[in-house]
């Protein structure tokens, strides 16, 4: 059995993934293949859970060592594009972070129309979890609109509503106190293309401003647009 001291363990799979070495489903071959050793010992099983500090060999070869997960919480002003390279050579999220986060992954999308919470991460398996439908990571939404909406239309959005024989799974939606604006906050967790707005136009209303305030555990906070910081948050629930 491997021991470590460090509380934050992950599948020794994911460690040599996340190492460059190989894919994850190259380093559980490999494990089967009785040509992995952990701290000196040899393991045949990928059902094992190692800390960023125990030694990792292949064949005798020590792994590269790892990064550690980073995720940073960007406010995406109204504007860019969310992408690495932008075909019509529109400005990109890219443009407007730093150089040291160019070679890194924004989880999930927004348009270009549309502001608030974006995630930024060194980790494509991360990304790839906290954007994948299964997973069910709740987003949260302000949507500002030209009109109240009505009660009917708001149990469509409630219930799951199908636009051109497309569904939409439920969405729980909710008014917002304003004296000025008409604000709903919208909470969704399968994160289709352009969705609320789909919904919302379909629904013969129009939306002013959407912005996202949260993304699962991460929240948007006071970050005014185009700020970023490190998050805080233990995300090893998710590196498992």
């Amino acid at each position: 059995m491997i021991n470590s001291n460090n509380k934050r363990e992950f599948r020794v799979a994911k460690i040599i993934a996340r190492s460059g070495f190989c894919s994850r489903r190259k380093a559980e071959s490999l494990i089967l293949e009785k040509k992995v050793r952990i701290n000196g010992n040899l393991i045949d099983s990928p059902a094992l859970n190692i800390s960023l500090s125990d030694q990792v060999t292949i064949n005798g070869t020590l792994i590269p060592d790892i990064i550690p997960t980073e995720v940073y919480l960007y406010h995406k002003p109204i504007g860019l594009i969310v992408s690495k390279d932008d075909e019509k050579n529109r400005p990109t999220i890219f443009s407007d972070l730093p150089k040291f986060m160019n070679g890194m992954f924004s989880v999930g999308r927004l348009d270009k129309n549309t502001s608030g919470l974006l995630l930024i991460t060194n980790d494509g398996e991360l990304s790839r979890y906290l954007e994948h439908p299964k997973n069910s990571i709740k987003r949260t939404y302000l949507v500002n609109v030209d009109k109240n909406i009505s009660e009917k239309k708001i149990q469509l959005i409630r219930n799951g509503i199908s636009i051109n024989n497309f569904h939409y799974k439920k969405i729980d939606i909710s008014p917002i106190n304003s004296k000025k604006d008409i604000i709903y906050k919208m909470d969704l967790s399968e994160g289709k293309n352009r969705e609320i707005r789909k919904i919302i136009s379909y629904l013969g209303i129009k939306i002013i401003k959407l912005e996202r305030i949260s993304y699962g555990p991460f929240k948007l906070g006071k970050l005014n647009p185009s700020e970023y910081k490190k998050s805080n948050i233990d995300i090893s629930e998710f590196l498992k």
